[in-house]
């Protein structure tokens, strides 16, 4: 599956050959500029910027852990290794909505606002790994402008270039070194949507509220294995599940963090998240609330204190309910 997709990435490299005529690019494109926008624990929040020709078919990142970089002295030649791991930024996003971008292809000098690490739920883009990244841990990136010549396409779908009009990628841009938040709680109550995923053990409850509506944990962990796909409603509920169980686990939310939770369930209000229904929210009336709740899932916006609790968890809904009144 990881070389598949390596290879995918790598065809817009390749020149075709039509008819036995190989044709050239004509045009050459820049390397993006990236900065780090902002830390958090499990995800690394970029600013991706074209240069003068733009990045028309959107760009790829690659990105290892420097850990291994430093010990190879470079990129690996191989780029089917399987130590990088890779996505294609081509289309539309659908929660970075109210961030301002509102596509990855770049005219010259724009700026595409992304997220590396925990893409689960991004549309628009084709990764390798999805998966969170590794908390308090540096790691190196480059990027690229996608050429025409492999992959491009839109919200809809991914199409291939046309050989008649061929347009490579760019070359890499240098190579960034960032790092991930170090979780430094006290009782490291506050956890990522990533880990209350894997960790089912670990729930303080086994049962949570989204909306007005009561799912068991078999039913919560569906939703959480449940691509987003376009659906705010998933995308929010994902992220609210982990702010409440955060806070269930003794995390103080800040005014603005609680009053997220409550717009999030009076949103969501009787409407049942999929798989275990077929409600629906457009992307645009939930971003906002489900970025409030990342950020406070992955500490973005400074440390969470917490509670000094004890082993014993609230469990009956009674005790639920009242934390959310």
């Amino acid at each position: 599956m990881h070389r598949t997709f390596r290879s995918l990435l790598h065809a817009s490299v390749a020149v075709f050959v039509l008819a036995g005529a190989a044709y050239a690019a004509e045009a050459e494109l820049d390397p993006p500029a990236v900065d780090q926008a902002s830390q958090a624990t499990t995800v690394i929040h970029l600013n991706v910027t074209a240069g003068v020709s733009g990045a028309p078919n959107g760009f790829a990142i690659e990105w290892m852990l420097a850990s291994l970089f430093d010990q190879i002295g470079a990129w690996p030649d191989d780029p089917n290794d399987a130590r990088i791991q890779s996505a294609i930024y081509l289309g539309a996003p659908s929660l970075n909505v109210t961030e301002g971008t509102t596509s990855f292809l770049l005219g010259p000098n724009e700026t595409a606002k992304v997220e590396i690490g925990d893409i689960f739920d991004e549309t628009g883009v084709l990764a390798s790994n999805v998966n969170e990244m590794a908390v308090g841990t540096q790691y190196v990136i480059r990027v690229r402008a996608n050429g025409d010549g492999g992959l491009t396409g839109g919200g809809s779908g991914v199409v291939v270039g046309d050989p008649m009009n061929l347009i490579s990628p760019s070359t890499y841009s240098s190579t960034y070194r960032f790092t991930t938040k170090t979780n430094d709680g006290l009782e490291e109550c506050v956890r990522s949507q990533g880990y209350w995923k894997t960790h089912p053990s670990a729930w303080p409850v086994n049962s949570l509220r989204l909306g007005n509506v009561i799912y068991s944990k078999n039913q919560l962990l569906a939703i959480w294995n449940t691509p987003a796909a376009g659906n705010g409603l998933i995308s929010l509920a994902h992220q609210l599940m982990a702010a409440k169980l955060n806070m269930i686990s003794g995390a103080q939310a800040p005014p603005l963090v609680s009053s997220a939770v409550g717009a999030a369930d009076a949103l969501i209000s009787n409407k049942i998240v999929p798989p275990i229904g077929n409600g629906f929210i457009a992307p645009g009336d939930a971003s906002s609330l489900a970025d409030i709740l990342e950020e406070f899932n992955t500490e973005e916006n400074g440390d969470i204190p917490c509670q000094v609790i004890t082993t014993v968890h609230p469990s009956t809904w009674a005790q639920l309910k009242a934390i959310y009144r």
